[in-house]
């Protein structure tokens, strides 16, 4: 028997709820008030003027240095929406929404960092409605920004790597099921042809090695 609308409702914005004020506290600490969504314009500049307006309802958001990180957090929220899922038909370990949602360490409050998080999730919106080919991202996935992160001439640092946390848990609970947390940090041209002939666990060894990773520094050079 289909969950009524209003008892569906009100599990579908306990379930948002669970995971912008139970979830991401735990994991990052206190997040500043305030979401950046996404904008309508950005998929009018894609080429889709006619949206779904629930695509609108994502957004990024940030949280300051606390006791849990010594530097900049940038989360994205609704990836992991249950959509379309009625609460009678979840199970604990099936994948919330697309299962995953993004975040970015910076050293300083970084825009470029909501951007770039911002048009990773909307692209991924785009391949999950079929409407722009290609897959949904894994870790180890490099992801061509076609530009400096922060937009400067000078930053070589113009592509993402998607990688499985290690320094918090890769992986979290809400009512409607489980979603990744995938790491997002900039790499530059090299290194992602380094990536290419070594594979990615091998760069994200070389990014260790150098103090890449967890945080992006748009003006660092290249480690390889």
């Amino acid at each position: 028997m289909k969950t009524p609308e209003e008892q569906w409702r009100q599990w579908f914005e306990g379930v948002w709820k669970q995971r912008e004020e139970v979830v991401y506290p735990e994991l990052f600490g206190p997040l500043t008030d305030g979401i950046e969504s996404l904008s309508a314009d950005w998929f009018a500049s894609m080429g889709f003027k006619d949206i779904d307006p629930r695509w609108l309802t994502h957004g990024v958001l940030e949280s300051p240095p606390n006791d849990h990180h010594d530097n900049w957090v940038y989360i994205t929220t609704g990836l992991s929406n249950p959509w379309g899922i009625d609460p009678a038909e979840t199970q604990p370990d099936q994948y919330s929404g697309l299962g995953f949602e993004f975040f970015m360490q910076t050293a300083e409050p970084a825009a470029w960092a909501r951007e770039a998080l911002a048009s990773l999730m909307a692209m991924q919106i785009l391949v999950a409605q079929e409407l722009i080919a290609g897959g949904l991202v894994e870790p180890f996935d490099r992801v061509p920004l076609g530009r400096g992160i922060d937009k400067s001439d000078s930053s070589l640092i113009r592509n993402l790597l998607i990688l499985a946390p290690e320094h918090i848990p890769a992986q979290a609970r809400l009512n409607s099921g489980v979603f990744d947390l995938l790491l997002c940090v900039g790499i530059t041209d090299a290194e992602v042809q380094f990536a290419r002939a070594q594979d990615g666990p091998g760069l994200q060894k070389v990014l260790l090695h150098h103090d890449c990773l967890p945080v992006t520094d748009p003006h660092r050079r290249s480690t390889v």
